[in-house]
């Protein structure tokens, strides 16, 4: 079978763009924080797993395809997250061959174009239409906000590839067990970073900035409360709305305020205005910039260029991490779609690679609800930033936090060169 093309104009055109078995050759064939291990104050264990959908499939694996849904942003401000998502879940299923244990792969994918509203009714197309087994992707907190209710009643296993809302893992009153994250809890590596910025960049007094909605708030939040904690002074916060297309107002606001620097998280095309005007009005040589590492992600990066040098950032990715699977990953999306790896390739790419792990371990009984969610919370590989594994309580991913700066590389490329690592952070933690 031809290996599945995709794009964002096919998607817009026909709602699902991909509905085929993958090829199995692709054209490839430290500072550290002490682990938090224990529960949140105030969690408990996670539920009990929900009966299996199907008592007659769970006896005996069916030999129909198993069929993978997946919504994201498409296009809108967010286009480039969902866009990164699905290539990296397209790596995956590509690693993982035609079938799993005899089940062909297909994979259906939905735009959302970052509307709750839409998200929950492609959302209800894939399950009741197209009957999908499994949800994945996922870009906004909101969209997931949206989603949580249809999926838990529903009963279909949701493995969040992206959106950060920090109550879907954290909270006990949210939390399912058929509700699982790869990517983060929004906050979870910018926690950590709030006690780094005060210990080791030095900083004592710092401005915060951020587009304003949910993810924004929560991770300066995080941030902020734990630079605090550490013995810091917030001395301003300035929010913006999401697809602001002069930020001069704002960056009028934070050069007013008494700071030794500003951190800042913005994503998409938001990021990419932010910090060229940040430069622009003269700050940059007044105020470091450093934040989020949202802000700098190598899908936005060469837009940037000169004005995202010497940002510094916390992430659960760096594309310049020097592990042989990394290395293998950055070559792979090169080859496939000739363009570099970043944080939403990576989290695509570990979305595909779960389930591919719970569906040997299941040998193909997806339909076994109980023992495919099991397999699900049992899932450990060596990823790109190493071992991949689910906290056994919140069922988000444990992740490695990377310090970054951004440098102009020896290729004449910018990028985000590795400076500390902070290891074993989970979600339940900060």
């Amino acid at each position: 079978m031809d290996e599945v093309r995709m794009s964002r104009r096919q998607v817009l055109a026909r709602g699902v763009i991909v509905a085929s078995a993958l090829l199995a050759a692709c054209r490839s064939a430290p500072a550290t924080e002490e682990r938090s291990s224990s529960p949140a104050s105030g969690a408990t264990m996670t539920p009990a797993v929900p009966e299996a959908r199907s008592t007659a499939a769970a006896s005996k694996p069916s030999s129909d395809p198993v069929r993978i849904g997946m919504i994201v942003a498409l296009s809108g401000p967010f286009a480039s997250l969902g866009e990164n998502l699905v290539r990296g879940i397209q790596l995956a299923l590509d690693e993982l061959g035609t079938e799993v244990v005899g089940r062909e792969l297909q994979l259906k994918v939905e735009d959302t174009a970052g509307n709750p509203d839409q998200a929950l009714a492609k959302a209800r197309q894939l399950v009741e239409r197209e009957r999908v087994h499994i949800l994945t992707g996922v870009t906004l907190s909101s969209e997931a906000g949206a989603l949580r209710d249809y999926v838990v009643s529903a009963r279909v296993p949701l493995i969040v590839s992206n959106a950060g809302l920090p109550g879907l893992t954290r909270d006990p009153k949210l939390r399912s067990p058929l509700l699982f994250r790869v990517s983060f809890a929004n906050g979870q590596h910018e926690a950590p970073f709030g006690q780094y910025a005060y210990e080791r960049l030095g900083y004592r007094r710092v401005a915060l900035t951020g587009l304003d909605y949910s993810a924004g708030h929560d991770k300066v939040g995080a941030f902020a409360r734990r630079f605090q904690a550490s013995g810091g002074e917030i001395v301003g916060e300035v929010y913006a709305p999401v697809d602001t297309p002069d930020y001069g107002p704002y960056l009028q606001r934070l050069a007013q305020l008494p700071a030794d620097a500003i951190f800042a998280f913005y994503s998409g095309v938001d990021a990419v205005r932010f910090v060229q005007q940040y430069t622009e009005f003269g700050l940059k040589d007044r105020i470091p910039l450093f934040g989020s590492g949202d802000t700098v992600d190598e899908s936005i990066l060469p837009e940037q260029g000169e004005a995202a040098l010497d940002y510094v950032s916390s992430s659960h990715y760096a594309v310049l991490y020097d592990s042989p699977e990394n290395q293998t990953l950055i070559r792979r999306c090169r080859e496939r779609f000739d363009t570099q790896a970043n944080q939403f390739v990576y989290q695509g790419y570990l979305t595909g690679r779960v389930i591919g792990e719970a569906l040997r371990a299941t040998h193909g009984a997806i339909e076994d609800t109980t023992a495919f969610l099991e397999a699900l919370r049992a899932v450990r590989f060596t990823g790109p930033t190493g071992e991949f594994r689910f906290h056994p309580e919140s069922q988000g991913a444990v992740i490695t936090v990377f310090i970054r700066r951004v440098e102009l590389l020896p290729s004449g490329d910018f990028g985000n060169v590795v400076l500390d690592l902070i290891r074993d952070i989970d979600d339940v933690s900060f």
